[in-house]
This record gives C-alpha cells, structure tokens and sequence, in this order.
C-alpha cells in the first residue's frame, strides 16, 4: 500500500504549494512571529512549516499519525521533536509535550471521532501557555454547500459550525478559554481572486438570507472553512 506522504504528493504542485502559503499568510500572518513556541498537528508536506520558517519560527514541534509523513517532514525542516500518534490517542504523550505560544492545527479535526473532540482539544489547552493561541480550521458546517467536502472524504467524521465549536470549548472544560470563530478568508494573490471575493460575498449573503427565511438556527460565518481561536489569558 502507497504511504500516504505519496498521495499528497499525488494531489499537490507548486501552483497548490503557492496557494496555500498565500492563505496561511493571509489568515494567519499577524499571528505568528519570530521566539514563539509553537506545536503543529498534522503537518501535511510543510506547508504551515514553511511559512513559520518565514516568520523567523525555529522552535517547532509537530504531531501526525503517520510515520511517512514525520520522516519526510524532518528531512525538509528543523523539527525540534516529532511524535507519531493519531489526534485521538494524543493525551497518551500528555508527559512529553512541551508549553506552546501558539498551536496549530488546519484541516485535521474534522478526522477526529467525535468522542475524541473534547480530550483532544484539553490535551492541546493544557500545553497552552498564558496569553497562547489555539488556531484550528475546519470545513464550515454553516455553509450548506459544505455538505460537499463532509462527504468528499471517508475519513471526515465530523462538520462543525461557529456555534458548535464555541459549544465544544465550553463543553470541553477549559478554565478561563476565550473563544471566538472567524472566516477562513480568501487572500488577493491573483486577479481571479479579485473577482472571486466579491462573488464569495454575493453568495454568502444569500446563504444567509435563506438560512434566515428557512427559520430556525442561522449564522453569521459562511465562508468555506472557519478558525476557532482558543485563547487562554495572560
């Protein structure tokens, strides 16, 4: 059986390289900076690593289940420590893991089963240090049409909205957590994406009208994917 590291080769070139450094900037550029601490889970093939290295960010840890991934991922960047765990075995490296500015998790805990969402998210808050953030992005279960990427994927166990991750956090046990979701927004790094922001809001002002008409629950976040932040005060 391909390793996993060999598909996301497969589905990735340097135009998706390109992209994805771009959104990580965007969204996330004001965020990290150069002396932080800082643990990733689930690193992929380094994209968010390449973009801390450009934040001056040496310190870094990471977290996957596969052991394909770490090995590629430490011949490339100056991983600090590596742990080969899945997300719903990680209160099992409770011991070990070390005090983090800012924890980093993009696209992994829609994979988690549910029953596992609440340890996950405390392990990562109890390796939190004061005045830290938790940035986790996930597909947007507030957005209707996310029904396409729920079930794109085998693995996707869950979709979550802005209400339930601010539901999450509270259920969690988190003590003194301040919560907030935003948009997971789309940067200006070429022309199409100066015609795609407009229409972006076009669309989602009538996802929220429909939502608003259809009665019931609605929300205010309909972008594609959505950033809990975690913080825990200083």
């Amino acid at each position: 059986m391909a390793e996993y590291i060999d598909y996301l080769e497969s589905i990735s070139d340097q135009r998706t390289w390109d992209r994805k450094y771009h959104w990580l900037n965007h969204n996330f550029g004001g965020s990290f900076n150069a002396g932080q601490r800082v643990l990733e889970v689930g690193p992929g093939r380094g994209e968010f690593l390449h973009f801390a290295a450009g934040k001056g960010i040496t310190d870094i840890d990471v977290i996957d289940r596969d052991n394909g991934v770490l090995s590629f991922i430490q011949s490339r960047y100056p991983v600090r420590r590596a742990w080969a765990v899945s997300a719903e075995e990680m209160e099992s490296i409770d011991s070990e893991l070390g005090t983090y500015d800012r924890i980093f998790a993009l696209q992994i805990m829609e994979h988690i089963e549910t029953k596992h969402v609440g340890s996950f998210l405390r392990t990562l808050y109890n390796h939190l240090a004061p005045g830290g953030q938790i940035l986790i992005t996930v597909p947007n279960g507030g957005n209707p049409l996310s029904i396409v990427e729920r079930y794109s994927d085998l693995t996707h166990h869950n979709l979550f909205s802005e209400n339930s991750l601010k539901q999450l956090v509270q259920m969690s046990g988190l003590p003194g957590a301040v919560a907030t979701v935003r948009g997971y927004r789309i940067p200006l790094a070429s022309a199409l994406d100066y015609v795609r922001v407009p229409l972006q809001w076009v669309l989602h002002a009538c996802l929220h009208l429909v939502m608003m008409a259809n009665g019931g629950v609605f929300f205010s976040l309909y972008h594609p994917n959505i950033t809990l932040v975690v913080e825990r005060p200083a």
